[in-house]
């Protein structure tokens, strides 16, 4: 239910930008530009700058761990070798574990700005 609701308030803002009728051109405005349709003139954008910000950062981490037991168990090492990320793109993340009875949770939050 949390996310239908996160989506809808982000689909509601992405709506209320695109849509505004500050942010629409004018026929006048000038040639298209790409596929685009007719850019925006000055005036018009100088309303709408500023920026504006919709942070939804939800990470849903609520894992349980009970009635457990580890008896007599041999746990081994982690290593991370040299060259372990090489060639790797992006946003790279390593969990490693080296117990016993042990939930491992991820959740990543990238927030990112453009100007």
């Amino acid at each position: 239910m949390k996310k239908l609701t996160y989506f809808l308030i982000g689909a509601t803002v992405l709506s209320l930008n695109v849509f505004s009728p500050g942010a629409q051109a004018d026929e006048e405005a000038g040639p298209a530009v790409g596929g685009f349709g007719a850019a925006i003139p000055d005036d018009q954008l100088a309303a709408n700058r500023g920026g504006h910000t919709v942070e939804i950062n939800s990470n849903n981490l609520d894992a349980t761990l009970t009635d457990n037991q580890a008896i007599s168990n041999i746990t081994g090492s982690n290593l991370i070798t040299s060259g372990a990320f090489a060639g790797a793109n992006g946003m790279n993340t390593v969990i490693q574990n080296s117990g016993n009875n042990v939930i491992i949770q991820n959740a990543t939050i990238l927030n990112l700005k453009l100007q």
